[in-house]
């Protein structure tokens, strides 16, 4: 997926297509326990959101996110590290909001939300930044640095809150359907 997940997802939400899918087939999520921010764990009946919608898991099309757990999403790779800066705190005094998905090799997509956006990392080794720790990102020097920098200025605009985006409904406001 390329463009905007937020504003992929106002539209999506509003599909009678995706709403009707999510009704008939969506499980209720599983939560790890002791974890310190949501970690959803990946259900066999996501497999089928990923089919069919291109997301790693059902989101509720009512619900408050303000972007799914995309799968085609361009994401940042990291890992977790005790020894880096605690990476919760930054981002929640910052306004933000993160949410986990597990995926089934063990590694953690997080999704990080502030004032109308949305980014995704995917964490492999999470653990440490599970028990408080940080994460150490990786960026692969080549072709692809431009795109890897622009995923790591979303992270931090995220984390420090942009300005709202414009939408079809005004600055920073949900789509309503």
């Amino acid at each position: 997926m390329t463009g905007d997940g937020a504003q992929a997802w106002s539209y999506l939400r509003c599909s009678r297509d995706y709403r009707a899918a999510w009704r008939a087939r969506a499980a209720p999520p599983v939560y790890e326990d002791g974890a310190p921010f949501p970690v959803r764990v990946r259900a066999q009946a996501d497999l089928l959101a990923e089919a069919h919608w291109r997301l790693m898991a059902w989101e509720a099309p009512d619900g408050g996110s303000v972007s799914a757990f995309f799968a085609d999403a361009p994401m940042l790779e990291g890992s977790g590290s005790p020894s880096a800066p605690p990476l919760l705190p930054l981002l929640t005094d910052a306004g933000g909001t993160v949410e986990g998905l597990r995926l089934d090799d063990g590694a953690l997509v997080l999704k990080v939300e502030n004032a109308g956006a949305a980014v995704q990392v995917r964490v492999t080794e999470p653990g440490p930044l599970l028990a408080g720790g940080g994460a150490r990102l990786r960026l692969d020097w080549g072709l692809g640095l431009p795109f890897d920098i622009a995923r790591l200025a979303d992270l931090w605009s995220v984390a420090d809150g942009p300005p709202p985006r414009a939408g079809p409904d005004g600055p920073g406001t949900r789509r309503s359907c």
